[in-house]
């Protein structure tokens, strides 16, 4: 990795390296006459963090301390080596220890780790299985923080637990002058929306949910966060952000990721209301047919297979239907929706061409993550289909109100952020429903 020069964000407080979603953002925090280096980036990112250090500090300066947030690669990458090169030691929460071993329990793993990682662990030639071991191993390396919030060499801070993107993650306070480094915690780059990313969007966010632990501890610690007010957000990835409007810019997320309010102090733009990259699509106008937009098409063909990997949503599953004119298999992630003991899948953009596909097929497909099974889907009448249309939007235990339930009530059906039922019926007609049976012959054509 190549060093860039410190930029100090906040007094004492310098951005060694970082400012971007892959790139792991490295603090070097100054207090008197030590300094101590917050989180170790990527294996391969020591020899930029020396010289960022010396170019600070001085030339063979060392900090006296490295303190890691928590203990993934992105965080953590570099620290053996650091730690040996400068002879300091590494400090971690206490509940992040287990994480320090080669092979960390399974109750700490997040969605990648179960699905993919451990996968193809298995997969590996003996020889690539040890390296990767004994290259993430920091038993030995790392220890405890004071569980009393001390931090070691910066006696105007305190650690904060923030448990949720891992066990036992931590961030960092400065309360004299509300200076808070969160780690993953919070970010300024949103890598839970592949548009945001697209498009270079900044705005507070929590973790990626694929690499996360405990979304509802996140929850908790955002909440946690935003109850210091604090003035200068470090955060772990993307650009730090201060000014009048940051107190007010955590609140609102920690409002958002409660359930409460669906407004962004950074503005977040919905890719199907924008024009520019995306172009505008109103999904509630009255269509006969609706073609897939190019994007659809484009993100659709890779979404089976992140589908069949099993690190999409539990509720998500592949169609499989032959193509209506050209026989050809045509397949589509979808939302499988559960109302009482039956199964639904919606047709969230109405009169779409999955939709058209499966009633030329009547109803005879093939639905799929990790196994596939055939199905029947049977058309549901549009007397019947509010209170599943209403069940889609509040899945997954999406409160009403919520971001999530505002963007797709109003973007797709044009109802509000906490739908009735007296609001769906009146669109339910342009909106198929199709219930999922088990596989059967549904008789001669």
């Amino acid at each position: 990795m190549r060093a860039q020069h410190p930029r100090e964000i906040a007094p004492g407080v310098y951005l060694a390296l970082g400012r971007g979603l892959t790139k792991t953002n490295v603090y070097l925090v100054r207090s008197g006459s030590s300094c101590v280096l917050v989180d170790a980036a990527w294996p391969g990112s020591a020899a930029a963090i020396r010289a960022a250090v010396e170019s600070v500090c001085g030339r063979g300066a060392r900090p006296s301390a490295i303190v890691l947030t928590h203990l993934h690669p992105d965080h953590a990458g570099s620290a053996r080596e650091l730690a040996h090169d400068w002879a300091v030691p590494v400090y971690v929460h206490p509940d992040e220890l287990p994480m320090a071993g080669p092979d960390y329990p399974m109750e700490y793993a997040n969605p990648v780790d179960r699905r993919l990682s451990a996968v193809l662990l298995r997969v590996l030639p003996a020889r690539s299985r040890a390296r990767l071991r004994a290259r993430n191993d920091l038993t030995g390396v790392v220890q405890a923080l004071d569980s009393q919030g001390v931090v070691p060499g910066l006696p105007e801070w305190s650690s904060v637990p923030t448990p949720g993107h891992t066990p036992g993650h931590v961030a960092l306070h400065r309360p004299g002058d509300g200076v808070l480094l969160t780690g993953d915690a919070v970010l300024t780059v949103n890598a839970n929306s592949v548009w945001d990313l697209v498009r270079g969007q900044q705005r507070l966010a929590g973790p990626p949910r694929y690499f996360t632990w405990s979304w509802a501890g996140v929850t908790e610690s955002v909440a946690t966060l935003a109850a210091l007010e604090p003035r200068v957000l470090a955060t772990g990835h993307g650009t730090p952000l201060s000014g009048a409007g940051t107190a007010e810019a955590l609140r609102s997320l920690a409002a958002e990721l409660a359930g409460g309010s669906s407004r962004a102090t950074w503005p977040h733009v919905d890719w199907r209301t924008k024009t520019g990259l995306f172009k505008a699509v109103d999904y509630t106008a009255r269509v006969s047919y609706r073609p897939p937009p190019a994007v659809y098409r484009r993100v659709q063909r890779w979404a089976p297979i992140v589908t069949r990997l099993g690190v999409s949503p539990d509720y998500v599953v592949t169609l499989e239907v032959p193509g209506r004119r050209s026989g050809v298999i045509r397949r589509t992630s979808l939302v499988q929706v559960a109302q009482g003991s039956a199964r639904y899948l919606v047709a969230l953009a109405g009169e779409s061409e999955w939709v058209r596909n499966v009633r030329a097929a009547r109803g005879r497909v093939v639905l799929g993550r990790r196994e596939r099974r055939i199905a029947t889907l049977v058309e549901v009448p549009p007397e019947e289909r509010a209170p599943i249309i209403r069940a889609y939007l509040l899945r997954a235990g999406r409160r009403p109100g919520s971001t999530a339930v505002a963007n797709e009530a109003r973007g797709y059906f044009g109802v509000s952020a906490d739908p009735r039922l007296d609001e769906i019926r009146p669109i339910v007609e342009r909106y198929p429903v199709f219930r999922v049976e088990d596989g059967r012959d549904p008789g001669p054509a």
